[in-house]
C-alpha cells in the first residue's frame, strides 16, 4: 500500500508538473511572440518613417520646381505685358523678316537703284523680242488704217 500511495503521488506530481510547465512555458512563448511582434512593428515603423522622409523630400523638391516655374512664368508675363504696352512702331519691334533678310533686301535695292540710274532706257519703248515679230510695236500700214 505504500507503494500504491507513492505511485499515486508520482502520477499527481506529474500531472501538476505538466500543467505548471505548460503554463510557465506559455508565458515565455507569449513573451517571445510579443517580442517578435514588437521587433516586426519597429521595423515596419522604421520603413514607414523612411518612406515618409522620402515623400517629404520629393514634395519639397517638387514645390521648389513649381516655385521656379512660377517665377519664370511671372517674368515671361511681365516681358509680354511690357512688349504689348510699348508704343513703338510694330514693324521695328516685331519685323516680318529677319535682320539678315532685311539687310539683303536693302542691298538689292541699292544695287537695283544704281543699275536703274546708269541706264537711260526708260525713254525708249520696250523691245519686241519675238522672231517674226508680233507686230505689236510696229507701225500699222496705211492701207489698213483707211478701212
Amino acid at each position: 500500500m505504500d507503494w500504491l500511495v507513492g505511485v499515486l503521488l508520482l502520477i499527481a506530481g506529474t500531472v501538476i508538473g505538466f500543467f505548471a510547465a505548460r503554463h510557465y512555458l506559455a508565458k515565455y512563448s507569449d513573451a517571445a511572440e510579443l517580442k517578435a511582434q514588437i521587433e516586426s512593428s519597429q521595423e515596419q515603423f522604421s520603413a514607414y518613417r523612411k518612406d515618409v522622409v522620402e515623400q517629404l523630400s520629393t514634395a519639397r523638391q517638387l514645390a521648389s520646381e513649381v516655385t521656379d516655374i512660377q517665377h519664370r512664368l511671372n517674368l515671361f508675363l511681365q516681358d509680354s505685358q511690357q512688349l504689348l504696352e510699348q508704343e513703338k512702331d510694330w514693324q521695328q519691334t516685331l519685323p516680318f523678316f529677319s535682320e539678315d533678310t532685311i539687310r539683303s533686301i536693302r542691298q538689292a535695292n541699292i544695287l537695283n537703284k544704281d543699275r536703274r540710274s546708269e541706264s537711260d532706257t526708260a525713254e525708249l519703248p520696250p523691245r519686241d523680242y519675238s522672231e517674226p515679230g508680233s507686230g505689236l510695236f510696229t507701225p500699222i500700214p496705211k492701207a489698213m488704217k483707211e478701212d
